[in-house]
């Protein structure tokens, strides 16, 4: 997005969408492996539906606000200023890598009684 930023040109649009693509193509897999080692044996299903909740729950107030943003910064009559626009846009989306890792040690806790006592089933069931 920062590259938008600096260039609403063309080229700043094909920086943009390249470096998205390589992200995203980095990013799925690891989001779908940290979920399944999360996630308790027989519980798969319901923890991908649930890894995808928070982009379904988002696509509300991002049409809100993308609506405002392209009303306030890039009118149909008047000076037009997208680069800001972006730049809104790309420091609410650099929060979520921040937050995630202020929280990392919190997020990636486990909880050794509640492991064991699975491991324990297991080991019973076999």
């Amino acid at each position: 997005v920062f590259f938008l930023v600096a260039s609403t040109s063309i080229s700043g649009c094909i920086m943009f969408v390249t470096v998205l693509s390589v992200g995203e193509a980095i990013w799925s897999p690891r989001l779908y492996d940290y979920t399944m080692s999360m996630c308790k044996e027989g519980r798969e299903g319901t923890y991908m539906a649930l890894s995808s909740a928070p982009l379904f729950l988002a696509k509300l107030p991002v049409g809100f606000l993308s609506g405002y943003l392209l009303e306030r910064y890039c009118p149909e009559e008047g000076k037009r200023n997208s680069q800001t626009m972006w730049l809104i846009i790309g420091l609410l989306t650099a929060s979520s890598p921040v937050f995630l890792t202020v929280l990392w040690s919190y997020i990636s806790k486990k909880d050794h009684k509640e492991e064991q006592k699975y491991t324990e089933l297991s080991t019973v069931a076999r």
